[in-house]
């Protein structure tokens, strides 16, 4: 399937990750009990156990990153007119599909463990899927110099998130 999708814009930032973790939301649904129920955490349990490397919990995205940590991290963001091609995926270490809502716009980019290091960038309120997709993956490294694209297009219903492309280098961790 070939799709049609437009470019509409693109935002290059410089995001911080920590602790394997990049965070990346635009609004976060809190539990009635944040000592109980830990979005962060549910949103890590489900980019593992699902083995995806991207996890999602009440509008928090886990993006998992192979070192401990990269405080000048490259970020892309586009906003697509629908579903971009897919004809650089050669080019990704790692891809990933998943639902992201963005009901007042904007969007967040926070490491995990706090350490006050956060990016934003401007995002029209919406329903989207977004593609994660990461490259310069090494293992076995503190600190890597890996790279991130997000490309977001609106969505009109919800969608399971989808791996399409794993780095190997997960399996041998």
């Amino acid at each position: 399937m070939t799709s049609t999708g437009k470019l509409a814009r693109a935002q290059d930032l410089v995001v911080a990750a920590d602790h394997g973790q990049i965070y990346i939301y635009s609004h976060i649904e809190w539990p009635d009990d944040p000592e109980t129920d830990n979005v962060f955490h549910e949103a890590l349990d489900d980019a593992l156990d699902s083995k995806r490397y991207v996890g999602a919990s009440r509008g928090c995205i886990d993006v998992l990153t192979p070192g401990q940590w990269n405080w000048e991290t490259p970020m892309r963001v586009e906003l697509w007119s629908s579903e971009p091609p897919t004809a650089d995926t050669a080019d990704w270490d790692h891809e990933v599909d998943i639902d992201f809502d963005a009901p007042a716009g904007g969007i967040v980019f926070e490491p995990s463990g706090g350490s006050g290091r956060s990016a934003s960038a401007s995002l029209p309120a919406g329903r989207y899927r977004m593609r994660v997709s990461g490259r310069g993956f090494r293992k076995g490294q503190l600190q890597v110099n890996d790279a991130y694209r997000l490309q977001l297009w609106p969505r009109l219903q919800d969608t399971p998130a989808s791996l399409r492309k794993c780095w190997p280098g997960w399996h041998r961790s």
